[in-house]
């Protein structure tokens, strides 16, 4: 098992290159814009992504069967080119998350157990006399076995990292919280510290997905205040608690999503934003808001994951 190590330093480096150093340049300056980023720019992202990963496939598979060909490993060509193509089929294999995120390491762990196993599986079968093709074949139910446990695991370790995230947060934050009462809708994530915090939703309606994002910041001086072109300030006849309330609608273009933000009796006050333009009927949304405790909105929102 000579080229054991051959195959463990060029896996790692072609998944630091492919999950992590490639992704950070074409879209951290996007992720990090403090603007939303626009559809057209991840899509941008993608394109340069697609051919770049293609190209330096090509390259590495290069470089690992000349590398596997000086440890005369057996079927050098056939061998560098499955730990390329595992590794970046690792990388990019689905694992169906909830919320459509989990744990950073998960896709990077997968793609360097592939590009490890499979070509180190191809290796032992040759060596144990298969011939190149059988082992091939091999190679490819270890790569499918490997994906089926990733999708297996990945649900249940994303959803306790976000149950613990979202606990925390909610934990943490010192100000007025508030819940949705409609069952119809579930609590998809909660981020923040104690002075804000934001809890995002995901409902339904008509039969069409909807969410919402609800903003809870800690704001003595807030007054509402309307920007020419960007918001307006009106009054809602009820509000939380039923009581008439001022609130700001602001849309900075039309057909981009909005957001009402209103003051909760006390220190707090509160955004709610759309995740798509157009989707919220406003009073009916907020007549579904109640007050709540970091007790009670988690023991209705985690009830399975109790400290």
């Amino acid at each position: 098992m000579s080229a054991l190590l051959p195959v463990v330093v060029l896996s790692a480096t072609l998944v630091a290159l492919f999950g992590v150093v490639l992704p950070l340049l074409l879209l951290g300056p996007v992720l990090a814009s403090r603007t939303r980023p626009q559809p057209q720019q991840l899509i941008f992202a993608v394109i340069l992504l697609i051919p770049t990963v293609a190209i330096g496939s090509v390259f590495l598979s290069w470089w690992a069967v000349e590398w596997l060909r000086r440890y005369d490993a057996p079927a050098p060509e056939l061998t560098g080119v499955a730990l390329v193509v595992a590794a970046v089929v690792g990388l990019m294999a689905p694992l169906r998350l909830p919320g459509g995120s989990g744990p950073f390491w998960l896709k990077p762990l997968l793609g360097f157990a592939s590009g490890v196993l499979v070509p180190m599986a191809i290796i032992g079968s040759i060596d144990a006399g298969l011939h190149e093709l059988a082992a091939a074949g091999i190679g490819l139910l270890v790569l499918v076995a490997l994906v089926v446990f990733f999708r297996i695991i990945a649900k249940p370790v994303a959803e306790r990292r976000q149950a613990k995230q979202v606990r925390t947060s909610v934990r943490r934050f010192q100000g007025q919280l508030v819940d949705v009462t409609d069952a119809a809708w579930n609590l998809t994530g909660a981020r923040g510290d104690a002075n804000r915090i934001i809890l995002t939703y995901n409902g339904e309606a008509d039969g069409k997905p909807i969410g919402a994002a609800l903003m809870l910041k800690r704001d003595m001086e807030w007054v509402p205040k309307a920007e020419e072109n960007e918001s307006a300030v009106f009054e809602l006849a009820k509000g939380l608690g039923g009581h008439p309330t001022e609130a700001v609608l602001a849309q900075k273009q039309i057909g981009t999503p909005a957001t009402l933000t209103m003051r909760i009796p006390g220190t707090t006050i509160l955004s709610i934003r759309e995740t798509v333009a157009d989707t919220l009927s406003w009073v009916e949304f907020i007549g579904k808001l109640e007050l709540t405790d970091a007790d009670a909105l988690l023991e209705r929102r985690l009830p399975e994951h109790r400290d």
